[in-house]
């Protein structure tokens, strides 16, 4: 399979896995009814950067990790639920999350700020191994330098799309939405 399977694999991942609401989607929908949809867009963009940096990284490990272990199709399934469970045991006993989006001390706008926020959730390495992870066990194998820039810019697409989708979303909103509704709704 190409550079171009592994862009349109990577940006529908990106577009499902980005469907939750997340910090960054959150920030994009409340930037966009708070100052415009211009603002919102802007934010949008920085917020979908970082998908090409951690899915880039989590290609290049994953496809390096499974390639240097010898890790066939066969055993996939059982590093996939090592890990997972792993992860399980670390999120319940150990990570104590001092996290609050509402006091964030963030004096930056706009892009700058949606790359933070986006900079601010590392579980999308780990989101794009797995689905690394998912192509190898279907039999999808690297394809090098390509293969990693069409992936990054896949995740990329997937991202942007959504938040954009989320700005027409808020500017909707606002043009139907009386301000106690609105309220109501961020709630």
């Amino acid at each position: 399979m190409g550079p171009l399977f592994l862009f349109i694999f990577a940006a529908v991942a990106s577009f499902i896995g980005s469907l939750q609401a997340g910090l960054v989607n959150t920030a994009v929908l409340a930037h966009t009814v708070q100052r415009g949809p211009a603002a919102g867009r802007r934010m949008a963009i920085g917020g979908s950067i970082p998908e090409v940096l951690y899915a880039s990284v989590a290609y290049l490990f994953a496809n390096a990790l499974l390639e240097k272990l010898g890790i066939g199709q066969d055993r996939i399934g059982m590093a996939v639920g090592i890990v997972l469970v792993g992860m399980g045991v670390y999120f319940t006993f150990v990570f104590k999350p001092k996290f609050d989006p509402e006091r964030m001390e963030v004096k930056a706008t706009g892009v700058r700020r949606g790359l933070v926020l986006g900079l601010a959730n590392p579980q999308l390495v780990l989101f794009w191994c797995g689905v690394v992870l998912a192509l190898h066990a279907y039999g999808i194998k690297g394809q090098g330098v390509f293969g990693m820039i069409a992936f990054g810019l896949g995740a990329f697409t997937g991202a942007i799309l959504l938040l954009f989708q989320l700005v027409k979303l808020g500017q909707r909103a606002v043009e139907r939405l009386r301000p106690a509704r609105l309220r109501l709704l961020f709630r």
